[in-house]
């Protein structure tokens, strides 16, 4: 796959998460992506992406350096969330919670960390948040994420950075949650078997409160985002790489739609600005392989590869980058190695949303 980035080396970026098993026709991991998919522009968003300004936002809380208190818990972790003080955080009104609250070449990823691109002097702290889809078509990533986080970590911990990785996890289906209170994991190992619990959870079909089933295929893709973007603990942006990685394999709402009897809470032009304010990259793991919907035959790029209602894709807003999903679930795709390069292509960059 192959992913093109203007301030740094080009990355292909392909992914597959949710949905049924489409006829997708990539041949390998090593192949260069087709247009539908090659992520181009300084913000690795999707070919076929308008131009233009990036959406604008109804209002967002706080200047983007921080949470204050959230309170929602995990499946299996708590305790308080660390907070930097600066920004101002407004709960999201569907967040569950306990408490008030280039080469310009092929990929293969075979040398992959064997480059590094930024400025040499340039020192990050990395803070990721994991923004899950856990219904039930997505418990193969949920599994390959429990199977390669070590790997990514041990990865990640090699990288001429701060050594401290803040990992966080917001988990979604109609409704949402950040879990431990919003902070950062204690260890990698927790938020291990907390992917562990979510890929075994999502073989009820529940919702993620556990008070309802989801009966429709979209998911509320802008809820779990405007969490990670508000509740989550971010460290100064200043001196920290901030990155969400977000894997769904269906079409979401937008603010007022209703879903399985739940309704979206904040528009995509909120979230994304809050995600901006904040300087937050988006990479999805998200549909673009004609694969979405009740029939696993519709297509549900909007938003992650393609513009949404005229307005520009998430990971380009956000100076991120989208993969198909797909290729994860069929091993075409290293789930791990993808993440760890958009991390690097990331680190010590201008941060250029569209």
């Amino acid at each position: 796959m192959q992913l093109t980035r203007a301030l740094a080396s080009p990355l292909t970026l392909l992914v597959l998460a949710c949905a049924g098993g489409g006829d997708d026709s990539a041949a390998s991991a090593s192949a260069t992506a087709t247009d539908p998919t090659t992520i181009t522009s300084a913000t690795v968003g999707a070919t076929g992406t308008t131009g233009g300004a990036s959406a604008s936002g109804e209002s967002s809380a706080g200047d983007g350096t921080g949470a204050s208190d959230p309170s929602a818990t995990s499946p299996t972790s708590s305790g308080p969330g660390a907070t930097d003080g600066d920004d101002t955080t407004t709960t999201p009104a569907n967040t569950t919670t306990t408490d008030p609250f280039d080469t310009g070449g092929e990929t293969t990823y075979d040398s992959f960390g064997d480059t590094t691109t930024g400025d040499p002097l340039c020192k990050q702290q990395i803070d990721i948040v994991f923004s899950m889809d856990v219904s039930t078509s997505m418990y193969e990533v949920l599994q390959k994420l429990e199977d390669e986080i070590l790997t990514v970590d041990a990865k990640l911990k090699t990288f001429d950075v701060l050594p401290d990785v803040h990992y966080g996890l917001v988990v979604f289906v109609d409704d949402t949650q950040i879990s431990n209170m919003g902070g950062p994991y204690p260890d990698v190992n927790t938020l291990k078997q907390d992917f562990h619990t979510w890929w075994q959870f999502t073989q009820s079909n529940l919702q993620v409160d556990s008070d309802g089933l989801n009966y429709d295929f979209p998911e509320n893709t802008i809820d779990a985002l405007y969490s990670a973007a508000y509740l989550f603990a971010w460290r100064p942006m200043e001196s920290t790489l901030r990155m969400v990685i977000h894997c769904t394999d269906d079409t979401f709402g937008d603010k007022g739609a209703v879903q399985s009897d739940l309704v979206v809470q904040h528009s995509y032009d909120e979230t994304i600005q809050g995600l901006q304010d904040r300087q937050i990259r988006v990479f999805t793991f998200s549909d673009n392989d004609m694969t979405g919907g009740p029939g696993d035959n519709q297509d549900v790029s909007m938003g992650f590869f393609t513009p949404y209602m005229g307005k520009t894709p998430i990971p380009d807003a956000t100076d991120g980058g989208a993969f198909n999903i797909g290729l994860v679930n069929k091993g075409q795709l290293s789930l791990s190695a993808a993440i760890n390069e958009s991390v690097e292509q990331s680190l010590c960059q201008e941060y250029i949303p569209l």
